[in-house]
């Protein structure tokens, strides 16, 4: 294996260790903090929340299926974004989260009120007990709220180590939107997090200081 590849490997193996233990001290001493950045990150997300409200109501109109968000149930620690998935559902998308399925990640679909179950996927959120969809239903996605435990400005994403979201990233049509959602402090600077070849560049972030494009490098 290549020398400089082992070296970035490394250094991501070291980060997620930092990351996590960073997310514990601060929302495992304080587990209501989360739930309070929650409805932050729904109130910073308003324009993502209307441009679906557009959208649904134009192919509704037009006969055609509803937009398909993809958006995740986070495990304890991570950014709360159910609020701003259950907006989405209200306002007519179709929301699909992920399964724990081997290699590549399943999605099922969510009704926007019933409950989750446990996954089986270590490190997983819960997932909805809804239809579940084939690997490559990202391909007709227009919106994917992803999660990871940090980004840098200038688009670089770590995830937990698997690969499944760079993996699955790549399934989805030119034109649709993917923004990562993040604690505050987990948007680092330039540079901070090391690329390789497979990780997919990240233009949006979201987190409950607010909406940014690391196109502009600013808040939206």
């Amino acid at each position: 294996m290549d020398e400089q590849l082992v070296d970035k490997q490394s250094e991501k193996k070291a980060l997620r260790t930092t990351l996590r233990a960073d997310r514990r001290a601060v929302y495992g001493a304080d587990p209501g903090r989360r739930s309070r950045e929650a409805e932050a990150i729904l109130a910073h997300a308003a324009g993502i929340v209307a441009d679906i409200e557009a959208l649904a109501a134009r192919r509704e109109e037009a006969g055609d299926p509803a937009p398909r968000v993809a958006a995740f149930h986070p495990t304890p620690t991570e950014a709360d974004v159910m609020p701003l998935a259950s907006a989405l559902a209200a306002r007519g998308a179709e929301l699909v989260f992920p399964a724990a399925a081997g290699p590549e990640l399943e999605w099922i679909r969510w009704d926007g009120v019933s409950d989750f179950a446990d996954s089986p996927g270590r490190g997983f959120g819960k997932e909805p007990r809804g239809e579940r969809l084939r690997p490559d239903a990202l391909s007709g996605a227009v919106l994917v709220l992803a999660p990871a435990l940090s980004v840098d400005r200038s688009g670089t994403r770590i995830g937990h180590g698997a690969g499944y979201y760079d993996r699955a990233l790549t399934t989805l049509p030119s034109e649709a939107r993917v923004v990562v959602v993040i604690h505050p402090h987990e948007l680092l600077a330039a540079g901070t997090l090391p690329r390789e070849e497979h990780d997919v560049p990240i233009r949006e972030v979201l987190t409950a200081d607010g909406f940014v494009s690391l196109v502009t490098s600013d808040p939206v």
